[in-house]
């Protein structure tokens, strides 16, 4: 393999399989640990059909959110879980990474005594994001990538656009929180009783069992009977994914500090902010969504620069709307994700 003059590659190890995707094509995938900063190796799949010609000139990138990693979220291996694989059978070349501390990504030594310490902060996830876009640029010989985050993803990818527009050809942020002061119904979980504008400190890291992974989804889905919005086997899929990183199989434990950055965000905190982001945006939100709100399609649209080429939709489906049906959401975010990808 030819040596890469930007970044170390401390392990790579291919990993030969094939697996049905949604629409009856194979796809195999190879997976990489790269340097980041701080001695943090970070996981890296790709994916590219081998029976579909690649059509569009840059490469994707998919960032995972605060609650599970990639792999949970989008390439569960079941029959119709692998959203990455659906992308890259419409002829898109696949990336999908882990931020550190989530599933196989390392984290560095933390002094965990310090009161302020924030683990998953937005800033190392720039570090992150940045390491595998430099390694994607230089092992494809292409000047640009296109970059997609969900949720939290879509802060730490909105953070690196910010930074970084000349290194992309087109950012895509889904169910994602901005800057602004809105209602936000989670706020409540995170704020101090004796001062609700400041964020309660608690534990480093997040944990959740393998029902709290999908009580939201399911409350948020509107009909009784799940299954017609949801196949249970990539429900099953999903779960049984995000706990098996880790000592403790029985729960997922990720980095925590996401909660604190997203509180001050719904208050109108900006980390960075949309002026400085020079790619086409593609800014999505789902009608059911719990995350983000529709103010934030708004004031990410007011602060884009006038002259930038950009999307703001809303479209039909809940938080996990990649693990949904095709039908309840799925589908229409896939049209408009490869109708974007398609423009220069």
């Amino acid at each position: 393999m030819r040596e890469l003059p930007f970044i170390l590659m401390l392990s790579i190890f291919i990993i030969a399989c094939s697996e049905q995707t949604e629409i009856g094509t194979r796809n195999a995938h190879q997976d990489y640990l790269i340097n980041s900063t701080d001695s943090v190796k970070i996981f890296v799949r790709e994916f590219q059909d081998p029976l579909s010609d690649t059509l569009f000139p840059y490469p994707l990138l998919l960032v995972h959110g605060g609650g599970p990693g990639v792999i949970a979220s989008f390439d569960v291996d079941v029959p119709n879980g692998s959203f990455a694989k659906l992308l890259a059978a419409k002829g898109i070349k696949v990336y999908m990474m882990n931020i550190r501390g989530w599933e196989a990504s390392t984290l560095p030594e933390y002094d965990e005594n310090d009161s302020i310490l924030v683990i998953g902060n937005h800033k190392e996830a720039y570090d992150d994001i940045k390491s595998v876009v430099d390694f994607i640029k230089e092992k494809d010989h292409v000047d640009k990538i296109s970059l997609f985050g969900w949720a939290t993803g879509g802060h730490w990818a909105g953070y690196f656009a910010s930074r970084n527009s000349a290194d992309l050809a087109h950012f895509i942020s889904l169910n994602s929180l901005y800057g602004t002061d809105a209602p936000w119904e989670l706020k409540q979980f995170f704020w101090q009783e004796e001062d609700t504008t400041k964020f309660k400190k608690g534990g480093l890291f997040r944990t959740s069992d393998r029902q709290g992974l999908v009580s939201k989804w399911m409350e948020t889905i509107p009909v009784s009977d799940k299954n017609e919005w949801r196949d249970s086997l990539v429900m099953e899929g999903y779960r049984n994914t995000a706990v098996s990183f880790g000592k403790d199989t029985t729960k997922m434990t990720v980095p925590g500090g996401y909660r604190e950055e997203s509180f001050y965000m719904s208050q109108g905190r900006k980390y960075w902010t949309a002026r400085d982001i020079y790619a086409p945006s593609l800014i999505i939100r789902t009608e059911l969504d719990f995350w983000s709100r529709p103010e934030d399609l708004k004031a990410f649209d007011e602060d884009l620069p006038p002259t930038i080429e950009r999307r703001i939709i809303e479209i039909p489906g809940t938080h996990y709307v990649f693990l949904d049906r095709l039908e309840k959401g799925k589908g229409e975010l896939v049209d408009e994700m490869v109708e974007f990808l398609e423009k220069e």
